[in-house]
């Protein structure tokens, strides 16, 4: 159900961040810099066809899309969910409001996971950056969020220890789970158990760090997942060349790239 623009970890040159459509509404998670680019150069409505192509092209049926396969989009809102606020998530927030509101003249709303990180966001977003609060919403995840959204609380580092998250969300009936930056597992597998047919996104890395998790202590772990029904799909990957290389074989799949139009 996710589109990514990126898969990459902070230090490549396409930066983790996935997205869906819902509608008339373009639905991100995070957004450094680099996916800002790619949907200034695309635009909204060109992102959202290549996604319905996309999205129709691995569906068994139809209906399993949530479109009508011969509609054109027109996306009238953009949505932010941030899952914390290192710059390869965040960075290119302020740019895409300023973009959103002087170019495309379409509202866009921030999504944070917390109070604590919504002030966080305000503080770059505003004080930082320039921003003017008339030109976007920020807003605080809670029970009311379309999409089934639950936040689900993770750790990632020490710095930024109680404000790191991950979601759950139900996109065309479908139950993702979205890890975004974590070093464990624990917090997600309660919303996959008994779950078959939920998709799990969550990211690895070859190299072993406390603030990532290591591929080669979670891959049983996902096999398990596998084996289970649940689709396993990887993110935020720091050699992909390498990861593609362990999980042959396994059913695990790389994070689906967004496909571009031309």
């Amino acid at each position: 159900m996710l589109r990514f623009f990126g898969r990459g970890s902070a230090f490549a040159d396409i930066q983790n961040s996935a997205f869906f459509v819902d509608g008339e509404r373009l639905v991100m998670i995070d957004c450094p810099m680099s996916s800002f680019h790619v949907l200034r150069r695309e635009g909204p409505n060109a992102v959202a066809a290549a996604y319905q192509s996309s999205i129709r092209e691995s569906s068994s049926t139809p209906a399993e899309t949530g479109e009508d396969p011969d509609s054109t989009p027109d996306i009238r809102h953009l949505y932010v969910l941030v899952t914390h606020t290192h710059g390869d998530h965040v960075g290119g927030i302020p740019m895409l409001i300023h973009y959103a509101y002087y170019i495309w003249h379409i509202p866009l709303t921030v999504i944070a996971p917390s109070d604590e990180v919504r002030e966080d966001l305000e503080f770059l977003i505003n004080r930082l950056e320039g921003c003017g609060s008339d030109t976007y919403e920020l807003i605080t995840a809670d029970d009311t969020m379309p999409w089934g959204l639950q936040v689900i609380p993770t750790s990632h580092t020490v710095e930024l220890e109680g404000r790191c998250f991950g979601f759950r969300l139900v996109i065309n009936g479908r139950t993702v789970v979205y890890t975004g930056d974590t070093n464990t597992l624990a917090p997600f597998l309660p919303y996959l158990e008994g779950v078959p047919g939920a998709q799990f996104y969550t990211e690895v890395a070859v190299f072993s760090t406390p603030v990532h998790l290591y591929i080669y202590a979670t891959l049983d772990e996902l096999k398990s997942l596998t084996a289970a029904g649940v689709e396993v799909f990887l993110m935020h990957l720091d050699d992909e060349e390498h990861i593609l290389t362990a999980i042959e074989g396994t059913g695990i799949q790389p994070a689906p790239l967004y496909i571009e139009p031309h």
